[in-house]
Parts: C-alpha cells; structure tokens; sequence
C-alpha cells in the first residue's frame, strides 16, 4: 500500500496544506497535517485490529501503534513519498485460513507443516498429456507469506506431453516433496499485477485460485 502526498500550488488563498492519500492504489484527499493509525485504517477499509505499516523514502518498514499520528510535511515543489500498507494476518494463521479455502474444492488435500508442503490428489490434467490425472504438491514460502508468492508445482514424475518432456519442466524436481513416489517440476508463478493478497482471503490472491491456475498450465500443452 502505497501512500503519497503531495504540495500543490494555487494560485488562490489556500485554507491549509492540501494533501493527496494513496492507500492501495486509491487516492483521498486530505486536509490535515497530520493522520491517525485509524484514519488510515478507515480510509483504506481494513479491520484496524490488521495493523498499518509505514514504509518511507528509503523502503525502510515500520509498524504503527493504535493510536499513534503521524505528522505530514508538505514538499517544496516536488512530491515526497510516505507509503503505508495494511498488516496481514500471522503467516501461520493465514495458512491455515487458506488450507480450509482450499479443502472446499480439494477435500482431500494433505499439509505437512515441516515445510509447509501441500498435496493434493489426482488433479486433472488436459488432452494430450500422458496422465490423464496426476497427484500434485507445492510448497507454500517459508518466508514473507502471503507478500511473497509461490513458485513452481511438483508432479509425478514420467508425465510427458505428446510423448515429449514438457518445458519449463525438471525431472526429478531440485527439491524433493515429502510424500512418496518420484517428483518433477513445472516452474510457474502467478504474475506480479495478479498476486495482491488481501487480509479478506477470498478477496485476494490465495492458493485455492493458485492451485486452480495449474489447469490453465496443463491447457497449454507442451
């Protein structure tokens, strides 16, 4: 969540610094000199009990207080950066909202948190590949969850498409899951502009919609 203000000049008697607030993409305007920790809760709409993050100039991050004002300075002539984003839940929290997200649609699925690996089932795959069904696993990051997205899909290993070694494709997989059986692995990662977790799971980017974009992998063929 990016927060911007910015000095504008006029030409007519101002009333008091004029501000622009971008929280998450959306500009407010702004009157005041200074903002509260819950009136940037309340102008980005999350719950304040989420938390608010202020990134400055330099990306260096901290963690405001209930409570606290911060004040703003107008710039001289040029725009000056304060950049705030909300705070998410615990990554172990998270995980577990998103693994009851998932289990709507995989029922099946396994979690093994020495790892945080995922499995699921005979996921289905498309024409032309040589399985027909095939058992997946992912790992979800160890660090930085959910701002930090996941990356590559493993499947069993010998699934060929045409008869081909698919692309993008490792056999065995450089990182072995930790259920039975012999692994490969598909590099896949969601694009940058498609991955904006939200502290509402459903509302975001989550895994369930992660997990469902293999089959868009498996459409593509070889």
């Amino acid at each position: 969540m990016d927060t911007q203000l910015l000095s504008k000049d006029c030409h007519c008697k101002p009333k008091g610094p004029k501000y622009i607030v971008c929280i998450e993409d959306e500009e407010y305007p702004w009157d005041k000199n200074t903002i509260s920790y819950e009136e940037i809760v309340e102008l980005g709409g999350w719950d304040a009990a989420l938390g608010v993050i202020e990134i400055d100039k330099c990306n260096n991050e901290r963690t405001l207080q209930p409570g606290e004002i911060v004040e703003l300075r107008p710039g001289h002539g040029f725009a000056k950066k304060i950049c705030w984003r909300r705070g998410l839940t615990a990554p172990e929290e998270r995980i577990q909202q998103e693994l009851v997200l998932l289990r709507t649609s995989y029922p099946d699925l396994q979690y093994v948190p020495d790892g945080q690996w995922v499995f699921i089932p005979r996921y289905a795959t498309d024409s032309g590949w040589s399985h027909s069904l095939t058992d997946i696993a992912f790992q979800i990051p160890l660090t930085g969850y959910p701002a930090t997205p996941p990356y590559g899909f493993h499947v069993r290993s010998g699934i060929r498409f045409n008869n081909q070694v698919p692309s993008n494709y490792r056999e065995p997989a450089p990182s072995k899951p930790p259920f039975d059986g012999d692994w490969g692995m598909f590099s896949w990662q969601p694009e940058a502009a498609q991955w904006k977790p939200k502290s509402s799971i459903a509302a975001g980017a989550n895994l369930l919609n992660w997990v469902k974009g293999f089959a868009q992998r498996f459409k593509e063929g070889k």
